[in-house]
C-alpha cells in the first residue's frame, strides 16, 4: 500500500534569516518559505501609476524574482493552509496582502500570523492568535508607495528637461538635501524615555559613532535571529515597533558574546543597558553630521528613523553630497537640484506638509480616511506646483543628456583626450574621434577608500546591472580586488577599509579589508571570500583551457572539404 502523502501549512515571510530561525520552532506539519522582499512591485523604469484612473498602480513581477515566483507557487499548491508571517508593520502588512493576491488566499481567513519576536514563545501565541489581513493597515503603506512613486517620477521629469535625464527626488530626500544644505547652526539629541527606533539610532550614534544605516543593520540581525548555543532565537524585539525591548531580559551579553560578532554584540549591550534603567543624556552638536541632521528632523517633528539612512545613501549615490571628514556637503550637481525645486516645490517638500502626509497615513491605518484621499489632497498642491514648473520650459523643451566629460586619458591610437560618457552597461572612456576612432576603456572611479593590503587608492568601476567590483589603483602590482563595497569608517581595531558582504533576502555582513586583523580570526566571512576566490579560479582556468583548445584548433592545416574520390570497381 502506497504511503500518504503529509499536505504542509506553508509559512511564507520576507527573508532566508527569519525563515532559518522560523524552522527551529516549528514541527514537521509545516514549512517555511521566503519571498526574499516583494514579489510584485511598482515599475522602475516608468511611473506605473495612472492619475486619471484614481491613481492606480500597475505592480509588475520584481525583476529577478521571477524563477523564485514560479518555485513558490508550485510549493504552495498542495500545501494544507498558507500563513503569513511577514513583519508587524505596514510594508509587511501590504506584502501579506500581496502574497494573499498571488497564491489564492482568502485574506480574510485567520492566515495572518503577527511576530514581534522571534521565538518559541513568540511564535506559539502567533499561531494560537492567527487573524485576517489588516486592510486599513495595508492600504497605509500602498497610500505612501503610489505617492512617493507618482512625485518623485513626475519630479524626473521636469528635472531631466531642466537639469538632465537620471536626475530625481522624493519628499524626504527633498528635505532632508535642503537640511544639509542649511545645516542649522546648533541642535541637541535627546533621548526619549522609550527605546523607539529614533532613540536607537542617536545613542548608537553618540555611543558606538554608528551611523544610521549600521544601526539599522545590526539591529535587524539580532531581531531576526542569532544562532545560540543549542537554539536560535531572535534577542530583540521588532525593531520598527513604536518601542524596542529584549526578547529576553535573563539573556546577558557577556553570557552570549561568543555567538554575536563586535557590532551585534556593542549593540545588543547598549539595548541592554538601556532596557535595564540605563539613560544615556544629551549630546549638542554644532557640525552638519549624522547627530545634527537627526535632532533637526527632530525639532522638527518628522518620524525619520526608517527613511534615514536609505535617503543619506540615496543622495550619495546620486553625487548630490559627499561624506567629508563625516560631514555632509552639497555638491554642485545637488545645489542644481536645490536651485529646480526652488520657488515652485517649498510647501509641498516642507517639514509641515512632509508631516501632514504621515498624519494621514496614520489615519488610514486606523480606517479613519481612504487611502485614495492622502494621494488627492498632497496632488492638489503638488500638481499646479509641477505644472508651473514645467511652464517655465516651455513647450519645445526636450529631455537633456548627461553632459559629456573631457578626461585626461589620451587615446593611445590617435591621440586624443578621451571622454567620459554613460552607455547601458555603465560609465567608460570613449575617444571622440568615433568612427574614424572607436577606442574605449573601462572607467574607473577613484575612492577615497584605501586598499587594505597596500594602503593606496581604491578604485571602483561600474558593470551591468548595477554591479560594481573594486581594487586598487597599483593593479597589477597589488592583486587586491572585490565585490564588496569599501565603508567609509575603517577598522577600530586596525584602521584598516571595512567593507560589506550583502546577501540576498538578509542582513549585509561588515568586515575588516585586513586579512591578518584580530577581527578577521573565525570571522564567518573568511569561508565566503574563500569559496568565492575558488570559484573565480575554477573560472580562470576553464577560460584559459578553451583559449587554448581555440588556438590549437586554429594552427591545426584545413582539411580539404572536398569528397574523396571513388575507386573504380574492377569488372
Amino acid at each position: 500500500m502506497a504511503k500518504k502523502t503529509l499536505l504542509k501549512s506553508v509559512i511564507l515571510v520576507e527573508s532566508t534569516a527569519k525563515a532559518r530561525t522560523l524552522r527551529k520552532f516549528i514541527t514537521r506539519s509545516f514549512a517555511v518559505l521566503s519571498t526574499e522582499g516583494f514579489l510584485k512591485d511598482l515599475p522602475k523604469s516608468r511611473i506605473g501609476v495612472d492619475a486619471e484612473k484614481n491613481y492606480s498602480p500597475d505592480y509588475i513581477t520584481v525583476r529577478g524574482q521571477g524563477t523564485l515566483l514560479a518555485q513558490l507557487k508550485r510549493e504552495t499548491l498542495n500545501a494544507r493552509r498558507i500563513f503569513l508571517a511577514t513583519n508587524p508593520d505596514a510594508r509587511g502588512e501590504f506584502l501579506a496582502r500581496q502574497c494573499c493576491d498571488i497564491f489564492g488566499v482568502n485574506p480574510k481567513s485567520f492566515c495572518r500570523l503577527r511576530l514581534n519576536e522571534m521565538t518559541r514563545s513568540a511564535f506559539k501565541e502567533a499561531l494560537e492568535n492567527a487573524c485576517p489581513i489588516d486592510e486599513n493597515l495595508a492600504n497605509s503603506f500602498q497610500a505612501k508607495q503610489i505617492l512617493d512613486k507618482f512625485v518623485s517620477h513626475r519630479v524626473g521629469e521636469y528635472f531631466e528637461r531642466k537639469i538632465y535625464r537620471g536626475t530625481k527626488v522624493g519628499r524626504f530626500r527633498a528635505m532632508l538635501l535642503k537640511l544639509i544644505a542649511n545645516p542649522p547652526a546648533k541642535n541637541i539629541l535627546s533621548p526619549k524615555e522609550k527605546l523607539t527606533p529614533e532613540t536607537l539610532q542617536e545613542i548608537a550614534f553618540k555611543e558606538l559613532n554608528y551611523s544610521a544605516g549600521r544601526t539599522r543593520l545590526v539591529v535587524e540581525q539580532l531581531y531576526e535571529g542569532i544562532k545560540l548555543d543549542g537554539e536560535d532565537a531572535g534577542l530583540v524585539t521588532y525593531p520598527a515597533a513604536e518601542e524596542i525591548s529584549l526578547s529576553s531580559a535573563n539573556r546577558k551579553p557577556e553570557d552570549i558574546r561568543e555567538f554575536l560578532t563586535d557590532h551585534q554584540f556593542k549593540l545588543y549591550n547598549l539595548i541592554y543597558a538601556y532596557c535595564n534603567g540605563q539613560k544615556f543624556g544629551t549630546c549638542e552638536t554644532t557640525a552638519p553630521d549624522d547627530a545634527n541632521l537627526m535632532a533637526a528632523l527632530d525639532s522638527l517633528g518628522v518620524e525619520w528613523a526608517e527613511y534615514y539612512a536609505g535617503g543619506i545613501s540615496s543622495l550619495i549615490k546620486r553625487k548630490y553630497i559627499v561624506n567629508e571628514n563625516s560631514q555632509y556637503t552639497v555638491t554642485e550637481l545637488g545645489h542644481k537640484v536645490l536651485d529646480a525645486l526652488n520657488g515652485f516645490f517649498d510647501e509641498v517638500f516642507s517639514a509641515d506638509a512632509y508631516n501632514a502626509v504621515a498624519a494621514q497615513i496614520r489615519d488610514v491605518a486606523a480606517g479613519k480616511i481612504k487611502k485614495l484621499a492622502v494621494i488627492e489632497n498632497y496632488c492638489e498642491k503638488f500638481n499646479p506646483a509641477f505644472d508651473s514648473a514645467m511652464a517655465t520650459l516651455g513647450e519645445d523643451s526636450a529631455p537633456i543628456n548627461e553632459p559629456v566629460v573631457e578626461s585626461d586619458i589620451v587615446c593611445e591610437k590617435c591621440g586624443r583626450k578621451m571622454m567620459i560618457r554613460h552607455g547601458r552597461y555603465g560609465i567608460f572612456f570613449a575617444c571622440p574621434g568615433y568612427p574614424e576612432c572607436k577606442n574605449t576603456k573601462p572607467f574607473f572611479e577613484t575612492l577615497e577608500q584605501n586598499c587594505p593590503k597596500c594602503g593606496a587608492k581604491l578604485l571602483s568601476r561600474s558593470l551591468p546591472r548595477g554591479r560594481k567590483f573594486y581594487c586598487c589603483e597599483h593593479t597589477p602590482d597589488c592583486n587586491f580586488m572585490t565585490w564588496d563595497e569599501p565603508q567609509a569608517i575603517n577598522c577600530q581595531t586596525c584602521g584598516s577599509t571595512m567593507f560589506v558582504h550583502k546577501f540576498r533576502g538578509r542582513a549585509p555582513m561588515f568586515y575588516c579589508g585586513n586579512e591578518n586583523c584580530p577581527t578577521r580570526a573565525n570571522h564567518p566571512v573568511n569561508k565566503i571570500l574563500a569559496d568565492m576566490q575558488a570559484r573565480a579560479e575554477i573560472r580562470r582556468e576553464r577560460k584559459e583551457k578553451l583559449a587554448a583548445k581555440a588556438a590549437e584548433k586554429s594552427a591545426e592545416p584545413a582539411k580539404s572539404t572536398k569528397p574523396a574520390r571513388k575507386k573504380s570497381r574492377a569488372k
